[in-house]
């Protein structure tokens, strides 16, 4: 499964008959997943993309679990067990981060938890030198969902700035599960 955020992409996009391109990717081996808005105000900001070999662990988007345009929680079946992901996107208040601590939500097996956060933290931002309280408020969510973050071995810019003066951050942040975390040694940055 691949997660994805919603991004500005350059200039229109046009297709080949000279339209103009919108709306998601759409590819005959991937699924798209997201979550329809109950009206005009709560247009989702995360989708996922589940690809055709996956279908078998029976994906379900679970609204019934957390319901929020920003948090698109899936469910899946692995050994007839659920195990839960989830992709996020945090605006710049850090809405998300709030409403999931104000909620209280536990979810077991939770395996993943990644998106944009907007948070710059010197934890994972070596261009930062502070640790703002929203910083500590993900990091103690994260804890209570059962999360450790998962560190890039080489820690590169996850967001590229387009705007003169503002800085590359770290802002797209991924957080696995104890037993994910075990496996998984270290995820090699993209040099671009």
């Amino acid at each position: 499964m691949i997660s994805s955020l919603s991004r500005n992409l350059p200039g229109p996009l046009v297709s080949l008959e000279g339209d103009k391109v919108v709306g998601a990717p759409i590819h005959p081996d991937w699924t798209q997943v997201v979550r329809v808005p109950r009206d005009s105000e709560d247009v989702p900001r995360v989708m996922a993309f589940i690809h055709s070999r996956l279908s078998k662990l029976r994906f379900s988007l679970r609204r019934d679990v957390v319901d929020h345009r920003d948090i698109l929680l899936l469910s899946f079946f692995n050994r007839e067990e659920c195990h839960f992901l989830m992709n996020v996107y945090s605006d710049d208040h850090y809405s998300v981060v709030k409403f999931m601590l104000d909620q209280i939500i536990d979810i077991p097996n939770l395996l993943y938890m990644g998106g944009d956060f907007n948070i710059r933290d010197a934890k994972w931002d070596p261009s930062v030198s502070s640790h703002p309280a929203a910083g500590q408020a993900l990091v103690d969510l994260a804890d209570s969902l059962g999360l450790v973050h998962l560190l890039l071995e080489l820690p590169v810019p996850t967001h590229y700035s387009d705007t003169d003066g503002h800085a590359n951050s770290v802002i797209d942040l991924i957080f696995l599960g104890m037993r994910c975390a075990q496996v998984l040694h270290r995820i090699e940055p993209d040099l671009r």
